[in-house]
């Protein structure tokens, strides 16, 4: 328990590092593109091109990463994907074109594995009995750092120019990779090593078939896909309510604010209820309220609705993909962790891609409010998936799923 303790401490400082260097970005990007020259146009253009460059790549990534680590062992890949981060976002301080910029931000994507493996290592090697409240420090450290870092790229603006943030941005990256090469340890399997026999899509096939994962692989594409894709639509939302509190700007900051705190408030409190009922009671109760407030901020027009619609979303989002990870555990077959982690972490990127995308016709064409009754579609449907999952277990009585033997 002690060793395992060190672990998570260690992990946890890891997701805070990377996760504020991940948010940095936010607000290093749009001054750094346009000291390159763009117009407004085409800062917009541009800014959403490299945006989806970075989740394009972890989408198509994340499967073959997932192999080499259930190959080679996680650490190593973590390692790898540490360094190549800090290479490819200290690359960007020197970057002459939008162009030069989209390529380091795909290629920056694909060496995305030290968080998911992070997670992996999380969910796979903490005690049973402490799952949930596990992975729920780890939301609040994500959270955390997500709050930080455009906090530290605003400060770095008012001293520095744009391109002197990568290297900062870099310099988090490199002391977490630090943290993994010192103090982060695969967990000890005497089992032989057996190469895997199968390829990429034999292995999707294998994991598609084993339920409930084509369950929780929907889950995580339409939580990301609401959560995600509704980001860049809540500044104006917010901006068209009544009753604001303040003058300025800062009502949109507060309102988005509250989101995060929400998240980093509960996360650990809603993992130890987790630990104590159940992942699965929690997800599906978690989505439920999720469609309802969607549909309360479809009708909400004044600013202070808007803050407690915001609020309670954020106690959502500290249960739903944890709880989503902790499912996968139950169910993954041994040997196949991190490619089953894998492929639901693509379909987790693939939300966060079409998200903002479709977010962004969709409102074109049904308003902002159209959009939040769109998410109670998308929401109703995870909660759905959640409760596919609950009868398969009645019908199991509790039992494993009964694994099919390997493809080859």
């Amino acid at each position: 328990m002690n060793s395992w303790r060190k672990q998570h401490a260690a992990l946890m400082l890891v997701q805070l590092f990377v996760s504020t260097a991940h948010s940095m970005y936010i607000t290093l990007l749009p001054g750094q593109l346009v000291r390159l020259g763009l117009s407004e146009e085409e800062l917009a253009i541009w800014t959403g091109i490299i945006f989806a460059g970075n989740f394009a790549a972890m989408m198509l990534i994340m499967p073959v990463l997932g192999r080499m680590g259930d190959r080679i062992g996680r650490k190593p890949i973590m390692l790898w994907s540490g360094l190549g981060m800090a290479v490819m976002t200290l690359l960007m301080s020197v970057a002459g074109s939008q162009v030069e910029m989209a390529v380091l931000r795909f290629l920056q994507g694909c060496f995305t594995g030290i968080l998911p493996f992070s997670m992996i290592l999380v969910v796979t090697g903490a005690p049973k009995d402490r799952v949930g409240v596990s992975v729920g420090k780890m939301q609040m450290m994500a959270e955390s750092g997500a709050v930080i870092g455009p906090l530290i790229g605003a400060v770095l603006l008012i001293f520095l120019q744009p391109r002197f943030g990568f290297p900062v941005m870099s310099a988090f990256i490199l002391t977490a990779t630090i943290f993994v090469w010192k103090f982060v340890q695969d967990p000890r399997d005497t089992r032989p090593r057996v190469e895997p026999t199968t390829n990429l899509w034999q292995d999707f096939r294998e994991i598609w078939r084993t339920k409930p994962f084509p369950q929780l692989m929907l889950s995580a594409f339409c939580i990301n896909f609401c959560l995600i894709g509704t980001a860049p639509l809540l500044g104006f939302f917010i901006e068209t309510a009544d009753g604001h509190w303040w003058h300025g700007g800062f009502n949109v900051g507060f309102a988005l604010s509250v989101t995060s705190l929400a998240v980093i408030l509960c996360s650990p409190f809603l993992g130890k209820l987790s630990d104590r009922i159940g992942a699965l009671p929690m997800l599906t109760v978690a989505t439920l309220l999720a469609a309802v407030l969607s549909a309360a901020q479809a009708m909400a027009h004044s600013y202070t609705a808007i803050v407690i619609c915001r609020f309670l979303m954020g106690v959502c989002v500290a249960a739903l993909l944890p709880n989503v990870q902790a499912q996968i555990r139950q169910y993954v077959r041994p040997g196949m962790e991190s490619r089953t982690f894998g492929f639901t972490n693509s379909w987790q990127f693939m939300g966060s891609l079409s998200g903002p995308a479709l977010g962004g016709l969709l409102t074109s064409y049904i308003g902002i409010r159209g959009w939040f009754w769109a998410l109670v579609l998308v929401f109703g449907f995870s909660c759905l998936q959640a409760l596919w999952i609950g009868r398969l277990v009645r019908e199991s009585r509790g039992l494993l799923p009964v694994v099919k033997p390997e493809i080859g």
